[in-house]
């Protein structure tokens, strides 16, 4: 038992240091996964619609892809005198058409998804380096409570310990 009022606080940084790795981890990771989607989205070189809420613009991220998304969707309704798919009678001409526009706006979709979740990754990635921080610095401070402990000084409420160390 004294093993560890001695020593826990090695275990306290050893944990935060493995905190902060998994979280740059994480933050790496969804980083390298938001510029993957960029990427496969600017090689199929789309521009947003004239009529969509971002007009005439590279869909390369994920207000773009969305933006895109929506204008085929409100296109495919005009066409069809809003209509869905499923709406639309089995010999209808613009039943194929629907069909391509679904698929076309389920990719945006994703991508934007992809976008997003990225974003998640990342963002718990710094929570879990700042958590991991803070057990770092939990752990040193455990440290200097055990040491100036065990030398027989105590430590008063400013944190400066009689006599120096």
């Amino acid at each position: 038992m004294e093993f560890i009022k001695k020593r826990a606080w090695i275990g306290a940084i050893v944990f935060g240091v493995v905190l902060i790795g998994a979280g740059l981890f994480m933050v790496r990771e969804g980083r390298s996964a938001n510029d993957d989607v960029r990427d496969t989205l600017a090689a199929e070189r789309i521009v947003s619609a004239e009529d969509a809420d971002i007009p005439l613009a590279p869909v390369t991220g994920p207000d773009e892809a969305k933006a895109q998304a929506d204008a085929i969707r409100t296109h495919m309704l005009k066409t069809t005198n809003g209509k869905t798919y499923a709406e639309l009678d089995r010999n209808d001409p613009n039943r194929a058409q629907y069909l391509n526009s679904v698929t076309l706006r389920t990719a945006l979709m994703e991508s934007y998804m992809a976008f997003k979740i990225a974003e998640l990754v990342q963002g718990v990635g710094l929570i879990v380096v700042a958590l991991g921080g803070s057990q770092v610095v939990l752990g040193a401070y455990l440290g200097f409570v055990a040491r100036t402990a065990r030398d027989g000084r105590t430590v008063k409420a400013t944190g400066v310990v009689p006599g120096g160390i």
